[in-house]
């Protein structure tokens, strides 16, 4: 009847199959999200259009009941922490099994080292090497882009695309780079 799945961050999709009877769904939406590892993440409703519209508040209203939030709010930018900036500084390099988390853009100055993660809701900038996992637009949106300096990911993702490398195919050309999305793929191009 509910269908949850893990997007990124500490985020769920939700998904409703058609039924008559909204406790039903309310009592195995509680079942699946019980616990701290849900408190305080975002939710997406992935088929609104399939539920009466009167569900929808309800569904919402009863979601944050259980310390979730829609991730409508963040993508509208009405949901910001008092004193919360729109980019983060990371003036360090990032070694192996380091991750940064942000909800905008992350700036790094410095390298981005094989097995360190950086996740961000907006895009990536290294002013270094990337060589670790740069996942950009983490919310969805494929407008987002990664740039370094020296481009030789592990793995890039934008939005829900992703393109993986392997160690011995990528070599930076000696110039900086800007991934994005183009015709449903990821690409690279000269800045």
């Amino acid at each position: 009847m509910v269908e949850i799945k893990g997007i990124t961050l500490p985020v769920i999709a939700i998904r409703v199959q058609k039924t008559k009877d909204i406790s039903k769904i309310k009592e195995e939406i509680k079942k699946k999200v019980k616990g701290k590892l849900f408190q305080g993440g975002h939710f997406i409703l992935e088929n609104p259009e399939d539920l009466p519209p009167s569900w929808l508040s309800e569904l919402e209203e009863f979601l944050k009941s259980l310390h979730l939030e829609s991730i409508k709010k963040i993508a509208l930018g009405t949901r910001r922490r008092e004193g919360e900036k729109r980019l983060m500084v990371v003036d360090r390099s990032l070694r192996s099994g380091q991750k940064v988390e942000h909800s905008g853009d992350v700036l790094v100055l410095g390298d981005v080292n094989k097995d360190a993660e950086i996740i961000a809701v907006g895009n990536i900038i290294v002013m270094g090497t990337l060589r670790g996992i740069a996942i950009a637009g983490a919310l969805g949106d494929e407008s987002a882009v990664v740039v370094a300096l020296r481009m030789e990911p592990q793995q890039i993702r934008i939005g829900k695309k992703i393109a993986i490398s392997d160690e011995s195919e990528r070599v930076s050309p000696g110039y900086p780079e800007v991934a994005r999305i183009e015709d449903g793929m990821i690409v690279l191009e000269k800045v």
